[in-house]
């Protein structure tokens, strides 16, 4: 049997479609699931508690511990750009608020990742302001660089106060006036909105508009010993989810329906989903433009440093070199050979 994470989010509907639909059975692959909230506790089992594999999961969350901890391989690809929006700030109606500037003083929500938090330092940065992270979800407790970012360098009234929020909280949080916004991604968003509690903030999608459109977003990871150990099952994960991808870009309609068993049930109906994420199977991921993504976010301080990627991007018929010692901390820049055929 084989245990397989899967965050609880509209970005992981390659791997609910795969498992929902069969296609892992078709791999000859007994698969038990295992949901996350989010991808961030995901990847803490996988590096920490023997989770072989799971997903999707955005790349600062994976390369942060690719980087301290250990390797981690990458398949298939999500993104977004300016006509196919993931990520969203939403606004608690009646908020007053018009612009990120506004959000000066005010408490704002974030989805609880590091790539999240991350993003979201770099959207107030732009805009003169201070991060403060004053309320922390148990989930993510990763503040070794999440913590507060120029404040002291920003007066106070500049500050905002930034509150984790959890998918399932996200309509209930903006109603209550626990927050005045929250920057987050689906079911949360979906529900927020349909629930007529929320706002969509501007008429451009946040990512793609602050870091470039399309905006590689994140990925389906491995542990490195799992596939040094069992290349063979980590292969036939990657061709059942490269079908699951083919059914998200050929009908995406029934791929959100299918992903409800696997989403929180407060919030799981993504029918008329405000989330179009982009899936890439894994033969389609271009490196070069996940390698300037990666540099994009390692230079902005959010990964820990700079990673050869081709080294560790998998698809289902890259030939992995004999078994390198996985157990070593990566340092920046270091790869171990992996090749992909054709």
């Amino acid at each position: 049997m084989l245990t397989i994470g899967y965050s609880a989010l509209g970005v992981s509907l390659p791997l609910f479609v795969a498992h929902g639909t069969g296609l892992f059975a078709d791999q000859g692959l007994r698969v038990q699931m295992r949901g996350y909230p989010t991808a961030h506790p995901l990847v803490e089992d996988i590096v920490d508690a023997g989770v072989p594999c799971g997903g999707f999961v955005a790349f600062p969350i994976a390369l942060h511990r690719h980087v301290r901890s250990r390797p981690l391989y990458y398949a298939c690809a999500v993104a977004e750009d300016l006509d196919n929006p993931i990520s969203f700030l939403l606004l608690r109606k009646g908020s007053g608020i018009r612009s990120i500037e506004d959000l000066a003083g005010r408490r704002v929500g974030v989805l609880p990742t590091k790539a999240y938090r991350e993003w979201l330092k770099v959207l107030l940065a732009r805009a003169g302001l201070g991060y403060h992270q004053a309320k922390l979800d148990k989930t993510c407790k990763c503040m070794t660089t999440c913590g507060a970012t120029g404040a002291s360098k920003v007066p106070i009234e500049r500050i905002v106060s930034i509150d984790d929020v959890l998918p399932y909280e996200t309509a209930a949080a903006l109603r209550s006036g626990r927050v005045d916004a929250i920057f987050t991604n689906d079911p949360g968003v979906t529900d927020a909105v349909r629930s007529g509690v929320a706002d969509i903030f501007g008429d451009r999608p946040i990512l793609p508009s602050l870091l470039g459109s399309p905006f590689l977003f994140g990925s389906f990871v491995f542990d490195s010993r799992f596939v040094a150990e069992r290349p063979d099952e980590a292969h036939r994960v990657i061709a059942a989810l490269d079908e699951g991808v083919r059914v998200c870009q050929q009908d995406p309609a029934e791929a959100r329906r299918l992903a409800t068993k696997y989403l929180p049930r407060s919030c799981g109906d993504l029918r008329d989903g405000l989330g179009r994420p982009v899936f890439l199977t894994s033969r389609q991921v271009d490196v070069a433009r996940l390698q300037a993504t990666t540099d994009l976010l390692a230079d902005g301080g959010m990964t820990g440093g700079r990673i050869k990627m081709a080294p560790w991007v998998m698809s289902a018929d890259t030939v992995l070199s004999p078994r390198p010692d996985h157990t070593r901390r990566q340092s920046p820049d270091y790869a171990e050979p992996a090749t992909s055929c054709g």
